[in-house]
């Protein structure tokens, strides 16, 4: 019976991720400080984003003497191999702030999810917010290859975009902040062992340093059944996500960067070995990915831990205003 267990544990994290990947926590030999950045090109005029309900961009006036930019989105160049493709992003506020919010999407979100937070930053000054679209996903180009949709490939373009349009003056080193939701929450973790001491604070979305099988498992089901798939299907279609990026996740090699497997789940703790900047963790009180016990065993690692809990959220927590003013807290605005 107890070989039998960890048989289905073994099954499972290999349908969901492929092997054991336990061997250290160092970055891809790509993802190096001599790593180039591509360069920022605009390919079209730069197209305005417009608010989510509830959200105006013009309510939100800058402080006096603060030339803000509204949102707009813009294009990096990523250099793969012999070949260039481009990642869109959107940008606002002051573009020569010293305060930076680089904001990463989850699995099947885009930069648009982040609309709440461009509005709510524009009235603060020497402040500018980034929100990316990983490739396959909103207006980013797909990638030619299924199997190349995985982590190791988000994390090699948010590299060269963060060096290629936040940190280009050596002289001043912006205060980055790295807020992730999910997925992006994960790789703003394995940001920290390429950036450290340049990476002012990264802030979790519900995602803390464990994620248990079972809720993996739960997800996977949730994809695999008719139903599951005609809606992951209908939202692919809806935020403009390539379908292949969605089997990728459903590949062994989805998840090719290193971590720490146990009984209970994967397990992310040494991807923040060595790093001294500050963590912040945005929960939801009904998330069953970020659960209550997930939170205080990261409370237990982490011990300046800041935390939020949105009570009557699930996974993962929405951008209201109670979350939006935590994140300016944290980043000391």
């Amino acid at each position: 019976m107890k070989r039998n267990f960890f048989d289905l544990l073994r099954n499972m994290k290999s349908d969901f991720f492929g092997s054991d990947q336990s061997s250290g926590m160092r970055p891809p030999e790509h993802l190096t400080s001599n790593d180039q950045g591509g360069d920022v090109i605009i390919l079209e005029p730069a197209s305005k984003v417009t608010p989510p309900d509830g959200a105006s961009f013009k309510s939100q006036p800058a402080a006096k003497g603060v030339e803000s930019t509204a949102p707009e989105t813009r294009y990096f160049e990523i250099l793969d191999g012999d070949k260039s493709r481009k990642i869109a992003y959107t940008i606002s506020g002051d573009v020569d702030a010293e305060n930076v919010l680089l904001c990463l999407p989850g699995l099947l979100e885009t930069k648009q999810t982040f609309l709440v937070i461009h509005a709510y930053f524009l009235k603060f000054k020497n402040c500018k917010v980034i929100s990316i679209d990983l490739s396959g996903r909103g207006e980013s180009d797909h990638l030619d290859d299924v199997d190349t949709y995985k982590m190791s490939s988000y994390l090699s373009d948010i590299n060269q975009l963060i060096r290629g349009i936040i940190l280009t003056n050596d002289k001043v080193r912006p205060k980055l902040t790295i807020l992730g939701t999910s997925m992006g929450g994960v790789l703003a973790m394995y940001l920290t062992q390429i950036f450290g001491k340049k990476i002012f604070e990264i802030i979790l979305n519900d995602i803390a340093l464990t994620v248990n099988w079972t809720s993996l498992y739960s997800l996977y089901k949730s994809m695999k059944n008719d139903v599951g798939f005609q809606e992951v299907r209908q939202l692919a279609k809806d935020l403009k996500v390539d379908e292949r990026a969605i089997s990728g996740v459903q590949s062994p090699g989805h998840f090719d960067l290193s971590f720490r497997a146990d009984v209970w789940g994967m397990n992310f703790h040494e991807a923040l070995e060595g790093y001294k900047g500050r963590v912040g963790l945005i929960y939801g009180g009904q998330s069953k990915i970020c659960t209550q016990q997930r939170v205080e065993e990261a409370r237990s690692i982490i011990p300046k831990l800041s935390t939020l809990e949105v009570a009557d959220s699930g996974h993962p927590a929405p951008f209201n205003l109670l979350v939006c003013g935590f994140i300016q807290s944290e980043m000391g605005i």
